[in-house]
């Protein structure tokens, strides 16, 4: 589903775990298959696991080898911040995680 604030944003809702991970990663393709930057939404998730981080970071990596860049609409937060901090990614790119991670300093949380 697109989101309406931003043409070029898929939301990301519900459960993104691993028994959606078919859907997510069909889903994730679909939005590759589209020209131009691409833009995830995950602000509307209701429960987050590594596995829709792995298929995030899959995507992004993806579009980088097309010549294009996948970002976030807003900075991870929520479930989806949780995942990130609990999982290790939080320190591993914060202008991709958005600077919501950070505290004081851009230390993390």
């Amino acid at each position: 589903m697109e989101n309406a604030a931003d043409p070029r944003a898929v939301l990301f809702s519900g459960a993104l775990t691993i028994r959606n991970a078919e859907s997510i990663h069909e889903k994730f393709l679909e939005l590759l298959s589209r020209t131009g930057d691409l833009v995830v939404d995950a602000s509307d998730a209701e429960e987050v696991d590594v596995s829709f981080v792995q298929l995030l970071l899959a995507a992004r990596r993806s579009a980088r080898e097309q010549g294009r860049a996948l970002s976030l609409a807003a900075p991870a937060a929520g479930p989806l911040r949780e995942v990130l901090v609990r999982g290790g990614f939080a320190a591993s790119d914060p202008a991709f995680w958005g600077q919501a991670l950070w505290g004081k300093g851009g230390d993390t949380p």
